[in-house]
């Protein structure tokens, strides 16, 4: 059960049961009726029964949580639970916060799944989770927590970027989406809120619909962006990273293979790709602080320095 704390209590039913069992027991003992020796008897036989089938109905199972590729905080992330039976027994009535499968069959697997959110960015402890079950009779309430483990969330994705880092990092980025000459790119139909500039009207002119660029490569321009967040504190950190979370988001969504200097694990930092390492640059987001250094080896790429766009902003 992957080292899982089973635990089991007695529901509001299995309260008064046991309840009466125990009245029925001092009943019996001071008038000698034999009847409700047995009666009491009764109570506290399906009382037993009824806990001994409530554990074994969550014993033998495997679960395993399973998280988000990357999230963001501020928004509404879905939180898998998988649970499989490894003794070849079947299962019932089993939950996972507000989702509920009503049969597990035997040797097969079921995917539960809830919805959480973080107020900011960091690392967080996942707990309190519990797979749990009020099987057979809903006398017992078992369940099962879930192992512990850390969860890495990004600054919540600003939508508004400001009009000066538009201009110096957008107008790059601008150059190689909406570049054609020697390029290799995707169109979709425009749809209202998409960017009317991205419109190819060389293509749109011959068709009932308007084209919108959605990804290109231009080889010719630079692809590097490396972000100097050094003399920024406090709650102007806090949102250049949220304005840098929004580029990234945005820049996924457009399919751009734009590549990031973060540090995403111990090794230092590196080059990261927005489309294939976008969780250790968020994980990198979560854990960053204004004092961290961010030595950038390569000359030929101008950090973007936040203290002179935000000023300039302001």
């Amino acid at each position: 059960m992957n080292r899982a704390k089973l635990r089991i209590r007695l529901s509001a039913s299995g309260k008064m049961l046991l309840f009466l069992a125990i009245f029925l027991l001092f009943a019996a003992q001071n008038t000698g009726n034999n009847l409700l020796y047995l009666m009491s008897s009764c109570f506290f036989a399906c009382l037993l029964w009824a806990g001994a089938s409530s554990l074994r109905n969550l014993t033998g199972l495997k679960i395993e949580l399973q998280f988000p590729e990357f999230c963001f905080a501020g928004q509404e992330n879905t939180l898998r639970c998988r649970v499989e039976d490894l003794v070849g027994r079947s299962r019932f009535f089993l939950g996972f916060e507000d989702d509920f499968v009503s049969h597990l069959p035997a040797s097969e697997m079921v995917m539960l799944k809830t919805s959480f959110s973080v107020p900011r960015r960091g690392q967080y402890l996942v707990k309190e989770f519990k797979l749990f079950s009020c099987y057979p009779v809903d006398l017992f309430l078992t369940s099962i927590e879930t192992p512990v483990d850390a969860l890495m969330v990004g600054p919540e994705p600003s939508k508004i970027i400001p009009e000066t880092f538009a201009r110096n990092v957008g107008g790059i980025l601008q150059r190689q989406v909406s570049g054609k000459e020697g390029d290799y790119w995707m169109q979709k139909h425009y749809q209202e809120g998409d960017d009317a500039s991205m419109i190819n009207w060389g293509i749109s002119a011959h068709s009932f619909y308007e084209w919108v660029l959605i990804k290109s490569v231009n080889y010719g321009a630079n692809r590097k962006i490396c972000f100097d967040f050094s003399g920024l504190e406090g709650e102007v950190f806090e949102d250049c990273l949220k304005v840098v979370a929004g580029l990234l988001v945005k820049l996924r969504k457009e399919g751009s293979d734009v590549l990031i200097w973060a540090n995403a694990s111990r090794r230092g930092y590196s080059w990261l790709s927005v489309n294939h390492d976008m969780p250790g640059i968020v994980r990198w987001l979560a854990c960053l602080r204004s004092s961290d250094p961010q030595t950038l080896t390569e000359t030929a790429v101008e950090p973007v320095m936040f203290s002179q766009l935000m000023g300039k902003g302001s």
